[in-house]
């Protein structure tokens, strides 16, 4: 029999269950043994990590930009007050037109900038999920 592998927390099976605890022990065992390969192989869980944002990013560029750019202060009423954004507005002065500062306003509000900005999303997601695939090669 296999030693147990040393966890720095305790799975809890009742919080993975949405409505009731799990009891099946097949999946409490591979939920242990999932955490127990991404502690042994921090490198590896890393570059998973991140390629899957990066793939993510590619297959579905609005589930990454549209909270980046809600985060930043766009949104689809124009720029929040206090924001980043705003900040960004407040420093630069008249907006002009096809900046990236416009492109991103645009995309918040649904209008032309949001295929712009879809297509920077998917070649950033791109390049990160090869660069974290190249990563883990050249840094095992």
């Amino acid at each position: 029999m296999p030693p147990k592998p040393f966890l720095p927390f305790k799975l809890v099976p009742s919080l993975i269950a949405i409505k009731r605890p799990v009891t099946n022990n097949k999946m409490t065992s591979y939920i242990t043994t999932a955490a127990s390969v991404a502690i042994r192989n921090p490198g590896t869980t890393l570059a998973a990590g991140v390629g899957g944002v990066g793939l993510l990013a590619v297959a579905a560029p609005a589930a990454i930009a549209v909270p980046l750019l809600g985060a930043a202060g766009f949104g689809a009423g124009g720029v929040g007050a206090g924001t980043l954004a705003a900040g960004i507005q407040g420093m630069i002065g008249n907006v002009a037109a096809g900046s990236i500062f416009a492109a991103c306003q645009s995309a918040a509000a649904g209008g032309a900038g949001a295929a712009a900005v879809a297509g920077v999303t998917q070649a950033a997601g791109g390049l990160t999920a090869a660069a974290a695939g190249i990563a883990k090669f050249m840094f095992k």
